[in-house]
């Protein structure tokens, strides 16, 4: 009743009469509280035996502490104009916000000088923030009770509470630094391909957030940590140290309470879709692929990237029909037109799916739509252009193929000088020793054996099955020889 009590005597009348309006309209469960609630303003401050008596005729229960909470929660609902905050799916996302909520309700009623109801708020907060490692909330909660009570406590114990702080204050600034450079590095990977330097300026942002793991041992410090290196590691074409984070990044979130979300867990599964794709393992990217769109409904943003790792899943399988059947449900999502570099990859996979099937004019006219991905100077630009000369030479167009070979060259001179030990410099030498030959396979093969090197040698060969360079120069090369 102290709680209840704190917060009355700091209602204005036209909260009063609010409380007594939601009263008259609720159902008939609130009748009690309605009567409570009429006791509480009519008397001066009484024990519970007294409202207990005057409401059930009996000593306080389990059922009077019910009406009491539900008045109780009714006034703090009123005094702060509180909406719920619980209509996520995820445990940990409707914690949060709660925990949020009661900070934010502490913070007001303090300010009210509601002391006792602020606090018993704040004490609610810690233990939400205990157990779902919310740091930042566990800290502003500790920090308005320290302040309101740094006159009233003993030296010795508020010093207690002092190391409390400032422990509590270095972690949560080392995990809010770890989550930093993570969106700073997720935004250098999805947006350009980076050169020698900016791989190494990510290595040692890594680098600073595996340390802080280390030294806090936060779930939400490793949660970022490991989703950076599943990143990372895949630009690097690290593909099996890629897989064992993903393993990692998906038990995380099985396993801690405050990182655990359904469409997290959709999330690890497209990672491992997607890195057992690279590596060739098709049979485990399916069932991965089975688990990610069954965790999507149809209509939602999300279910998109996961048709398009279906989609290469069956490319790769030879099973076109299936293929080409993705492709259509891709561009009958009702999202589908959200992102245009993301129209522009399926139009890339379509004119790659029409090439595997000689239907060059199609392929060469879907090309046209891919201009969004040619910002990509270091990737997509690259593989949209050797498409297009391999279109070109199909459709007996040699005229038009010598001028993409020479620009193509020129292209990466400009991009790549001094980068002549990775894939696009050896797709050049390929072309231009194809030229040279007068686009004869079997001459051009037979003077670029050098730039064939087996997979274990590096990174010229590239992974057989990527999701960007679908159609691989040189083995097209070898068909037609």
């Amino acid at each position: 009743m102290n709680l209840i009590y704190d917060i009355v005597r700091k209602l204005k009348r036209q909260e009063i009469r609010q409380v007594k309006n939601i009263i008259e309209r609720s159902s008939f469960t609130f009748e009690k509280v309605g009567k409570l609630f009429e006791l509480v303003t009519r008397y001066d401050e009484r024990p519970e035996s007294f409202y207990s008596e005057k409401l059930y005729g009996k000593p306080p229960d389990n059922t009077f502490r019910v009406t009491k909470s539900r008045l109780k929660r009714m006034l703090e609902n009123v005094l702060l104009n509180d909406k719920s905050l619980t209509g996520y799916e995820s445990e940990a996302i409707n914690t949060t916000l709660q925990t949020k909520k009661k900070l934010l309700q502490g913070d007001v009623l303090l300010g009210r000088a509601a002391y006792q109801a602020s606090k018993n708020l704040f004490l609610q907060v810690i233990a939400s923030a205990k157990k779902f490692d919310l740091s930042e909330e566990w800290f502003q909660a500790e920090i308005l009770m320290a302040r309101n009570t740094s006159v009233t406590t003993s030296t010795k114990e508020y010093e207690k509470q002092t190391q409390r702080l400032l422990k509590l204050n270095y972690t949560r600034h080392l995990v809010a630094e770890a989550q930093i450079l993570h969106y700073s590095i997720k935004n250098l990977l999805s947006n350009r391909t980076l050169s020698e330097e900016g791989k190494a300026d990510v290595r040692t942002k890594i680098g600073r957030i595996k340390e802080i793991v280390e030294i806090t041992d936060h779930p939400s410090a490793r949660y970022v940590y490991y989703l950076t290196e599943i990143y990372a590691l895949q630009i690097a074409d690290q593909f099996e140290e890629a897989l064992s984070f993903c393993k990692k990044y998906l038990q995380l979130i099985q396993e801690e309470r405050s990182q655990n979300s359904p469409r997290r867990i959709a999330a690890a599964y497209v990672h491992l879709q997607q890195v057992s794709l690279q590596l060739g393992r098709l049979a485990e990217a399916r069932a991965y692929s089975q688990e990610v769109l069954s965790r999507y409904a149809k209509t939602e943003l999300n279910y998109l990237p996961g048709l398009e790792l279906a989609f290469l899943i069956e490319f790769y399988s030879g099973e076109y029909e299936a293929a080409q059947a993705l492709i259509d449900q891709a561009m009958g999502h009702p999202l589908f037109d959200a992102s245009k570099a993301r129209v522009a990859r399926w139009h890339y996979l379509q004119a790659c799916l029409h090439f595997k099937l000689g239907n060059y004019k199609a392929a060469n006219q879907q090309l046209n739509d891919t201009a969004p991905l040619l910002a990509d100077k270091y990737g997509m630009n690259l593989y949209i252009r050797l498409l297009e000369a391999m279109i070109l030479y199909e459709l007996d167009l040699p005229d038009l193929l010598d001028t993409k070979v020479l620009n193509m060259r020129q292209f990466v001179k400009r991009t790549r000088k001094d980068k002549e030990d990775i894939r696009p410099y050896a797709l050049v030498q390929f072309l231009m020793q194809w030229y040279k030959n007068e686009y004869d396979f079997v001459k051009t093969l037979a003077k670029v054996e050098k730039y064939l090197p087996s997979p274990e040698e590096g990174e010229i060969q590239g992974h057989t099955f990527s999701s960007f360079e679908l159609i691989k120069l040189e083995e097209w090369m070898k068909e037609k020889a």
